[in-house]
């Protein structure tokens, strides 16, 4: 029994398990636990981003830092990881900027429709400043630092109902939005008919008739597989909104300096990866049968959604919008 006990105690000497996840040995340097959250399956670029994230960091970190990917929702969805990233219960997580309006209105920004031309042009203003702007006002209001952007193509309306050719065809639509004020008031605008649903309900929605169309960017739709519910993707490209790879302020100051330059130079590294992986949805959806409708009037829809821009002005911020100029 003596034996057994004093065995016992030797493991716990060499062994110590830190509250903020990282393990210490008596014969090795700490390990640190990164758990990484996404309400997306292994097929969507996002968590592939997170897989090539892992694959890099532990490599250049000598196996210091143990990245750990849970997708498919298994940690909640893009709302939870904000309260789990603040505890540190999970170290990183791919959350959209439509989710990040709960913390700092600014990032609203994202949901006005036609505001950023294209996927290449929100790189460049995220890089001539808006990033560190954004992430001021993340880290001193929620402790919450972006690492990466994870930029998707525009974002399309797809339905069972048929084409979008003109601001006409979204009279009393029944469309799936995010939980966001400025996309739900993007349709009414248009005179649809908006319901916000979660994304893991968002395929059940579409295949029930809940709703008669969604809208999203094109690897979303092929990633969930939700061509098998919809027939017509229309490319009306009304917004641009970017998932971000968020990181928890508390464990990157548990790393010590080299490490967190590796977390942050190869998150910022998964974005681009990222980005240059969501340019195939659209051809990978033409040949599952999709309907790729292109022609769409966008003008008929920027006439009708000119209040948007002054409505949303003042909680955006003018500092925000100049970047945009």
């Amino acid at each position: 029994m003596k034996k057994q006990l004093a065995m016992a105690l030797m493991g716990l000497a060499a062994c110590a398990i830190f509250a903020n996840g990282t393990i210490e040995t008596g014969t090795t340097s700490k390990q640190y636990v990164m758990k990484l959250a996404s309400p997306s399956n292994p097929q969507d670029n996002c968590v592939k981003a997170f897989y090539h994230f892992e694959k890099e960091v532990e490599k250049q970190s000598n196996g210091q830092i143990d990245v750990q990917v849970f997708d498919s929702g298994q940690l909640g969805d893009h709302k939870d990881y904000i309260a789990s990233l603040q505890m540190n219960s999970i170290q990183g997580a791919e959350i959209n900027t439509s989710m990040l309006e709960s913390v700092d209105s600014a990032f609203m920004l994202f949901d006005l429709p036609y505001i950023i031309p294209s996927m290449d042009d929100l790189r460049t203003m995220l890089d001539s400043g808006l990033n560190d702007t954004l992430n001021e006002k993340l880290t001193n209001k929620a402790q919450l630092t972006v690492g990466g952007w994870l930029i998707r193509c525009p974002r399309d309306v797809y339905s069972s109902k048929g084409p979008i050719h003109n601001a006409e065809d979204f009279k009393g639509l029944k469309i799936r939005v995010m939980d966001s004020p400025i996309m739900v008031r993007t349709m009414e605008l248009l005179k649809a008919t908006p319901v916000p649903i979660s994304a893991s309900e968002r395929y059940m929605a579409l295949q029930t008739k809940v709703v008669d169309a969604a809208e999203n960017s094109p690897a979303i739709v092929l990633s969930e597989k939700e061509y098998e519910v919809t027939t017509t993707l229309s490319l009306t490209e009304h917004s641009l909104t970017p998932n971000c790879f968020v990181i928890s302020n508390i464990f990157l100051q548990s790393l010590p300096e080299n490490l967190r330059v590796i977390v942050l130079d190869e998150a910022k590294a998964a974005g681009i990866y990222e980005q240059q992986l969501e340019k195939e949805g659209l051809t990978a959806l033409a040949e599952k049968g999709m309907i790729i409708n292109k022609d769409v009037d966008k003008d008929s829809f920027r006439a009708m959604l000119t209040p948007l821009y002054d409505e949303y002005a003042d909680q955006i911020g003018q500092d925000i919008l100049a970047y945009c100029k």
